[in-house]
């Protein structure tokens, strides 16, 4: 063998043995990484596996959820009773009417909206119950004030959910929680629908504004419902409207009043009778006979005939101040008219009160103004209809709630504002 050509064989050999080695490292090296990379992809394996087993237990209880939310679908109906007014033929009918007014509001309800369930409706309609129901009797719509209660008895009787609430009286009672309401429903998933009835009112325009210009769902879900026509600033509003003839009255409650430099009606009321011995309260006093009928209180407790002076003797100031310190303090209606009509009363009922304590409240209630003033038809009112704080020819009574027109002429002397320590 030539030992250069084994040497150089030799060197061949050396060579191919180097790269076998060197491709032997390098798949081993691959090999490695390969391994690593395969337990990483393992890892996010067994991680997805887990998330996607989370994901079908989720979305079953979301499912879940979900049907049980659908099964309390329901529409709520918002009403401004102080404007909506039901019609004249189911007022008249007293607790009947009411029963077929909320009977035939769902039922209008049912077929505004088409095939399908109905989900389950609430109505709710806010008034201020004593001032509306004077109001409409005053205004001819019922006959007297016992009939709008009685139609609210029978309407929240004729089926679950149906609601008359008194709000009692304040500027914007019903407005401030009509709009709570609207926001309440407007965030409940539940809630299917919104039907506000405030035709008569531009005052609901702003936050319906603002319904509409939000790029939320919750525009779909208002709808208007029409009594008198829709105010002007309603008509630019893109919510569906929905009118019930034959519920709602689409004439707009106005309440009459005298004309200028007339002179208001006679009015008269019957003084408390004085107490039997041992007796309870005054409205068992007033089931005995009552002295003849004279003026009303208010205006004419011992009042000077040309002067309107009320003159207020010091036991009459007395009782007033025993009235005052009473808590709770005793209800006008059952003290000073006999009876008191409201569902639940605030106002107590159970004190003894003597003819004095009586004409002190009749007083008392006197100094605040009627809303209607002398155009006031209302013959059992016990408040105010005239200023009688009239000193020297000039109301001696500071920011004057009485208007002008009330006060004698000349007597009238505006509203005093007062700096703090300066009079």
């Amino acid at each position: 063998m030539d030992p250069e050509a084994a040497a150089k064989r030799l060197e061949t050999l050396k060579e191919v043995s180097n790269d076998s080695i060197q491709f032997a490292e390098e798949l081993l090296k691959e090999n490695r990484r390969l391994s690593q990379r395969l337990e990483e992809m393992q890892l996010v394996y067994d991680t997805m596996v887990l998330a996607c087993r989370d994901n079908q237990q989720l979305q079953l209880k979301y499912s879940d959820a979900l049907s049980h939310l659908s099964r309390n679908g329901y529409i709520i109906v918002l009403v401004d009773g102080d404007g909506m007014i039901f019609t004249e033929e189911l007022l008249a009918k007293g607790k009947s009417g009411g029963a077929e007014a909320g009977k035939l509001l769902i039922q209008a309800l049912t077929e505004s909206r088409g095939a399908g369930s109905l989900p389950e409706v609430h109505v709710k309609i806010f008034v201020n119950m004593y001032k509306l129901a004077n109001i409409l009797q005053i205004s001819g719509r019922v006959k007297e004030p016992k009939n709008f209660k009685d139609f609210a008895i029978g309407f929240i009787q004729a089926k679950e959910h149906l609601y008359f609430i008194d709000v009692g009286d304040g500027k914007e009672m019903v407005d401030s929680r009509i709009r709570a309401e609207l926001n309440f429903h407007l965030q409940n998933y539940n809630c299917q629908k919104v039907v506000l009835g405030a035709s008569h009112d531009n005052g609901y325009v702003r936050i319906l504004n603002s319904i509409q210009s939000s790029a939320t769902p919750h525009e779909s879900k208002v709808c208007l419902l029409e009594g008198p026509p829709f105010a002007s600033e309603f008509h630019s509003l893109q919510f569906n409207k929905l009118k019930l003839p034959g519920i709602f009255d689409c004439r707009k409650l106005e309440t009459p009043r005298l004309p200028p430099g007339l002179p208001a009606p006679p009015r008269s009321v019957e003084l408390p009778a004085p107490y039997p011995p041992n007796s309870v309260s005054y409205a068992i006093a007033a089931q005995a006979p009552a002295p003849a009928t004279t003026s009303r209180p208010t205006s004419a407790i011992h009042t000077a005939p040309s002067s309107r002076n009320s003159i207020v003797t010091p036991q009459q100031k007395a009782a007033m101040a025993r009235i005052k310190g009473l808590q709770p303090p005793p209800c006008n209606d059952h003290y000073i008219l006999g009876q008191c009509w409201k569902e639940s009363c605030h106002f107590s009922h159970k004190y003894s009160l003597t003819p004095s304590e009586i004409q002190a409240m009749q007083i008392r209630v006197g100094a605040t103004r009627c809303e209607f003033g002398e155009g006031c038809r209302n013959d059992s009112c016990y408040r105010g209809h005239s200023c009688t704080s009239i000193r020297d020819g000039k109301c001696a009574r500071p920011n004057c709630p009485f208007l002008e027109s009330e006060h004698p002429e000349g007597a009238y002397v505006g509203s005093v504002t007062r700096l703090w320590g300066v009079r």
